[in-house]
């Protein structure tokens, strides 16, 4: 693939390669392609954890104690047998 940037883009990448910072421009590309997808991920989380907030504020909680943990481990383990993929949000 051939990309074609701004004068100006093409500068800032010219400058860090040369500053030592990176190997090349594809190596300074993949590391901000990175950091914006790890800035996606984590906007989306926050979004979920804000969610949760508001549902605990609803009164809309789950008591999180011995018997909750052995039927998410089950529940887990189970779906683990039949092929299941877990949500992308509960993988690190």
């Amino acid at each position: 693939m051939v990309l074609q940037v701004s004068p100006k883009i093409q500068a800032r990448i010219t400058d860090l390669v040369a500053k030592g910072d990176y190997a090349d421009a594809d190596a300074m590309l993949e590391q901000a392609l990175d950091l914006l997808f790890e800035d996606d991920r984590l906007n989306h989380l926050r979004g979920l954890v804000a969610k949760g907030v508001e549902q605990a504020r609803r009164g809309e909680l789950i008591e999180y104690n011995e018997q909750f943990r052995e039927d998410a481990k089950r529940s887990a383990l189970r779906r683990l047998a039949k092929g299941d993929v877990p949500e992308p949000d509960v993988c690190p």
